[in-house]
């Protein structure tokens, strides 16, 4: 009897294991125990029926079904397994979805961040970026400033300037002022930006303006370094220059005379890269200047101008006429004409002094002609007067002479290559009264030798050899008286 009361005790609890460990075998099964109040009765084999106030062994059940465990890794995830019911009655299982007992005190991962911020745990943000530009133009010595826009409020910059891609040592501010070392070369300004949050990391921009420091001058275009214009027509020469900065154009001594010649009347116009010589002149000549480009950068070119203002188209002669007197404390007397207007002045001279005449062809502005520019070897200048006793001849010089003689007026007309200029001649007389010897009457004389010592008085010839001649009787009579006292 006591036997069958231990059987019936028995059974139950080793059902209960049974069940409790094909439960567990299952792979991500829930591993709660069996309670005693769902095990079925085990069916009366023929002993007697359990006793139902018997209580069960649940720390016996509790303690095999923690004594084997299936591992959660047995069986694939994907393959469920449900527990085999016991025949005492069903055993539910946990869903295949369930977290295990051994995670239930895991944390929940935390949601990712929505795309297109900057929220993720442990990255910085990087400074919005705006945009840097230079201000200040490229000449040498001016000043150039590093323009920031559109960074974000509060942010803080460093600057690096560089010349063609080098940084320039101690060229870490705002401003930079270029130096003959920039000339020719590409100046940049990198700004570094950093925002004014904790996490913002510096983003670096490069200006968009690159400056050129500067370039040399050159001309560009120039009129020539031979320039001819005509007396009374206007002119303009130009000449041209590039460089960076822009240059001026300037008139400089010639290195021949070592000064700078301009004509009368001409204008000087100067414009950045440009020189403007302008103007008309009535005056002929030649000229000679230098022109040369120059900016803060160097000196370019010197150009040598050699300009001539030639003389307009024959107008007329200009005549000059003078007295030939080569003795001294005596004066020589000029007049001159001109064919243009017919203004002439009055030449005075003696009677039977002698004059030369000059003409040379003149434009309207009374600018000389080269004679080669009007006429041949042909072309000679000519001399008339209205004199009957005056005589036309040849001067040493080779100009055309006129002796006058006898006292009055007379016009003299001196004509060359078409054109004709008179002149007035006033000649004075030069007849005197000389004292005559004891006896004898005044005889009046007249000539030149004292201009021209070709033409002597005959009475002061006779004057003289009667002078002589009592001079000599004298010497005689005193020679003999003498002699006559020595033979004594």
């Amino acid at each position: 009897m006591k036997r069958s009361v231990l059987t019936a005790l028995v059974l139950p609890s080793v059902v209960a294991v049974m069940l409790g460990g094909t439960a567990l075998s299952a792979p991500m099964a829930s591993a709660a125990p069996v309670s005693s109040s769902t095990a079925a009765a085990v069916p009366d084999d023929g002993g007697a029926a359990a006793d139902p106030t018997s209580a069960p062994v649940p720390d016996a059940a509790a303690q095999a079904a923690e004594a084997a465990p299936a591992p959660v890794e047995s069986a694939p995830a994907e393959v469920p397994v449900e527990a085999e019911p016991a025949e005492s009655g069903p055993v539910e299982s946990a869903p295949i979805d369930a977290p295990a007992a051994d995670d239930a005190s895991a944390p929940a991962p935390a949601p990712a961040p929505a795309p297109g911020t900057d929220e993720a745990v442990g990255i910085a943000a990087a400074t919005e970026p705006g945009t840097v530009t230079i201000a200040g133009t490229t000449e040498f010595g001016d000043l150039q400033t590093a323009v920031t826009d559109g960074w974000p409020d509060g942010t803080t910059f460093t600057y690096q300037w560089t010349r063609d891609g080098a940084a320039i040592e101690g060229a870490t501010a705002a401003t930079y002022t270029l130096v003959r070392a920039d000339i020719g070369r590409v100046v940049e300004v990198a700004v570094t930006g950093t925002g004014p949050g904790v996490d913002d990391e510096p983003t670096t921009v490069v200006s968009e303006r690159r400056v050129a420091a500067g370039v040399a001058p050159a001309f560009t275009a120039q009129p020539g370094t031979d320039l001819t214009v005509v007396a009374g027509e206007p002119f303009s020469f130009t000449w041209e220059a590039s460089g960076d900065p822009a240059p001026s154009i300037e008139i400089v001594a010639a290195p021949s005379t070592l000064v700078a010649t301009l004509p009368e009347g001409a204008t000087v116009t100067q414009a950045p890269g440009s020189l403007t010589i302008s103007g008309t002149s009535t005056s002929s000549g030649f000229f000679s200047f230098g022109v040369t480009p120059l900016n803060m950068v160097g000196i370019g070119e010197l150009l040598v101008v050699d300009l001539e203002v030639a003389p307009a188209a024959p107008a007329g002669i200009l005549v000059t006429v003078g007295t030939t007197a080569n003795v001294i404390g005596v004066d020589q007397q000029f007049a001159r004409a001109s064919s243009l207007d017919g203004s002439s002045s009055t030449l005075s001279l003696d009677d039977g002094a002698g004059a030369d005449a000059s003409a040379y062809v003149v434009d309207r502005f009374e600018n000389p002609i080269p004679f080669e520019d009007y006429a041949d070897e042909t072309v000679r200048t000519t001399v008339t007067t209205n004199g009957p006793r005056d005589v036309i001849g040849l001067a040493p010089s080779g100009f055309p002479m006129v002796t006058f003689n006898g006292p009055g007026s007379r016009n003299m007309a001196v004509s060359l290559a078409g054109f004709t200029a008179s002149i007035s001649v006033e000649v004075r007389s030069t007849a005197a009264v000389v004292p005559a010897a004891s006896g004898t009457t005044p005889v009046a004389t007249a000539g030149n030798l004292a201009y021209t010592g070709s033409a002597p008085a005959d009475g002061l010839f006779a004057l003289a050899a009667g002078l002589l001649a009592a001079g000599a009787a004298l010497t005689v009579v005193r020679l003999r008286v003498r002699r006559s006292r020595v033979q004594h």
